[in-house]
Formats: structure tokens, C-alpha cells, sequence
């Protein structure tokens, strides 16, 4: 019945999405692009309030101008309760170091070095409801590697997310199965030549598994510019699949 239930949404989402792309490809075909992004990411808890991360992930787009390949080690340090300790949410401090290589098919490749830091605040954090505010501010250093000429970026990031928990109450073999609706908005600072967001929506579905497994499909829009030769004009259809492991 659960798996029923996962194939009958992701069937909804994806013709809602190709209705979208068509819908966008009318107004303008020179423009738009599709993606797909896939990611693996593995968490290990260093002790209660501690974790340490690893996600590594594909890229590719059609046309297909570049594919993209990533790694991001990260950590996730979870903050003590100081105040409002009645209320039910969670704060945390993030950073990483996370590395892309851009494999352009009519341009030179390219690397990017992104240390980043960052906050967030799930509020309220309820059983069947969690929002996330997330703050990140990058440091973004991309190297061309046909001669290694340098770019310096800076980017602020804020990620608003509500994740819609089933626990199972209707029908029980919908537990475990969340939805996230997610909107971040991008403030490019310093802009690179390549990959300037402006701002990601997404909606999703997702299933845990178990206490180490889960995993979720996304459909999303984004504005930005992935190219070095055009303004910030790019639609983007972006359709993600991502696994998530527990170690402990």
C-alpha cells in the first residue's frame, strides 16, 4: 500500500512538472533547461549534539552543456536551549568545505573551492510539522583549469522549508512518508562567471525506511545563470533524487 501511495504522487509531480516545462518551453524555448541532480549522503554522530557529514552528487543538464560532480564534507553542531526552553524547536551551527568540478562541453572546466558557514532554526519543530529557516554565507573560489585564472565570490543564501510529516493516523502504512516544499533566495555579493542563483523552489516526497534509510524525489524551478555568456534569464526544471544513511 505504501509503495502505491509513493508511485500515485510521484506520477502527480512529475506530469505536473512536464506541464510546467511545456508551459515555460512555449514562452521560451532558448531559455529553459532541465536538469537532474543525484546525491548520496552519509551522517555520523560524533555524540548528542554533534554530527559529522559527507554527500557526494552527479549533476547534468539538457541541453546538455555541462555535467557537474561534487563532494561536501560537513559538520552540524546542534545549540543548547538558552531560552524559550518550553517551546519546541532546535537551532544549529553548520559549515563545510564543499568542492565542484564542471565539466563545460563548449567552455573550459572549471573548479570551485566553497567553504561555507551557516545557522538554522527549525520553528515550529512538531511532529507533523517542521520549518526550517536556514541562513548560509559562502565563500566561493573558482579556478579556471585551462589556465587557472582565479575568480573570488561571495554569496548569502536564506532557505525557508516546511516538511509535512504522515504519521500514519489514516492510514498506517503512510507513516513515514513526508512532503517538503522548500523556497531559497540567493544574494550573489560577488558573482563568479559561473552558476549565479537567484532563487529555488521545490516540492517533493520522500519515504523513511528506517532508522538509517530514508530517501526523497524533488521537482523544482530555479532562476539563475549557469553559463558564462548569458544574464540571469535561465529557467531551470530541476528533478532531484536523493538517499540519506545513518552510519549510527
Amino acid at each position: 500500500m505504501k509503495g502505491k501511495i509513493v508511485k500515485l504522487v510521484l506520477l502527480i509531480l512529475f506530469s505536473l512538472s512536464i506541464h510546467h516545462a511545456n508551459a515555460q518551453g512555449e514562452q521560451d524555448m532558448d531559455n529553459l533547461t532541465q536538469q537532474i541532480w543525484t546525491s548520496y549522503k552519509m551522517t555520523y554522530r560524533m555524540n548528542e549534539n554533534t554530527s559529522i557529514a559527507g554527500d557526494f552528487g552527479i549533476r547534468t543538464v539538457s541541453p546538455n552543456a555541462w555535467n557537474r560532480y561534487y563532494v561536501n564534507p560537513s559538520f552540524n553542531i546542534t545549540l543548547p536551549k538558552i531560552m524559550f526552553k518550553k517551546l519546541q524547536y532546535k537551532e544549529s551551527l553548520f559549515g563545510g568545505m564543499a568542492i565542484y568540478f564542471t565539466d563545460n562541453k563548449a567552455a573550459s572546466n572549471r573548479l570551485e573551492l566553497r567553504p561555507y558557514q551557516g545557522y538554522s532554526l527549525d520553528w515550529p519543530n512538531r511532529k507533523r510539522l517542521t520549518v526550517r529557516h536556514a541562513l548560509k554565507f559562502e565563500e566561493r573560489f573558482e579556478l579556471d583549469t585551462h589556465d587557472w585564472d582565479n575568480n573570488f565570490g561571495l554569496r548569502f543564501r536564506y532557505l525557508l522549508e516546511f516538511t509535512f510529516k504522515l504519521q500514519g493516523d489514516l492510514i498506517e502504512e503512510a507513516k513515514g512518508i513526508y512532503f517538503p516544499v522548500s523556497a531559497e533566495f540567493f544574494w550573489n555579493l560577488v558573482g563568479v562567471k559561473q552558476f549565479n542563483d537567484v532563487v529555488r523552489t521545490n516540492v517533493g516526497i520522500g519515504s523513511v525506511f528506517s532508522q538509517k534509510w530514508k530517501a526523497e524525489v524533488r521537482v523544482g524551478y530555479h532562476y539563475s545563470r549557469d553559463t558564462m555568456v548569458e544574464d540571469f534569464t535561465t529557467n531551470d526544471i530541476i528533478y532531484q533524487a536523493k538517499i540519506f544513511f545513518k552510519i549510527n
